[in-house]
């Protein structure tokens, strides 16, 4: 009797891509993310992994650092994460195409309002309307992207302790900036000591 396995097999890694072909990649996707993503950074994570993480022309863990990073400096997330992941990707000229793609949307789309409905305003019924739907969307999107983020970063009961210390910290109203800033020496701390339990380790094995 024949059996067929279930098993997924992993992607093929694509060809190596020409450096042209990474710029146009690169300002498309972020033309797109720009034209098409509303809700902020963590709503275009799910269209970076699918289209850059896929190609291998990323890791998954650059992606979290992509997060981390845009989440923590000065400026605007999609501007942020546009030069990340173009500077990763093709170096200056990347990150330059990327910026490019993330910022022409919203310049043309604020023209184009501009001139042609110069007396809408956001009582407007299709206006608010659109922006039901948007925000539904928006829900289901972060919803998917927590659950991503959660099963990708917390894996050990300190991450968890210290993702629901900052949740907590969060819903009580203290400000995000300090939750950030307090958890980096928590974090710094924790990571050493692992490092010299680890040498603690390694130092009993070789005396035994």
């Amino acid at each position: 009797m024949k059996h067929t396995s279930d098993t997924i097999q992993a992607p093929v890694k694509a060809p190596a891509l020409s450096l042209t072909a990474r710029l146009w990649l690169l300002f498309t996707t972020f033309f797109k993310i720009a034209l098409f993503v509303v809700g902020g950074g963590l709503a275009m994570l799910p269209v970076i992994e699918a289209t850059f993480v896929r190609r291998g022309l990323l890791k998954n863990e650059e992606t979290l650092d992509m997060v981390v990073l845009t989440q923590t400096v000065p400026g605007l997330v999609a501007a942020n994460s546009a030069v990340f992941v173009g500077t990763k990707i093709a170096g200056f000229w990347g990150a330059a195409a990327a910026l490019a793609g993330a910022v022409l949307p919203s310049v043309l789309i604020i023209i184009l309002i501009a001139a042609l409905f110069p007396n809408l305003t956001a009582d407007n019924p299709a206006v608010l309307g659109a922006f039901t739907g948007i925000r539904a969307g928006i829900t289901a999107v972060l919803a998917v992207t927590l659950c991503r983020l959660t099963g990708k970063i917390v894996k050990q009961v300190p991450d968890a302790l210290l993702a629901m210390t900052a949740f907590i910290l969060l819903l009580g109203g203290v400000n995000p900036v300090f939750v950030i800033v307090g958890a980096m020496p928590v974090g710094y701390g924790y990571l050493l000591w692992q490092t010299r339990r680890r040498l603690k380790k390694g130092l009993r094995k070789d005396a035994a």
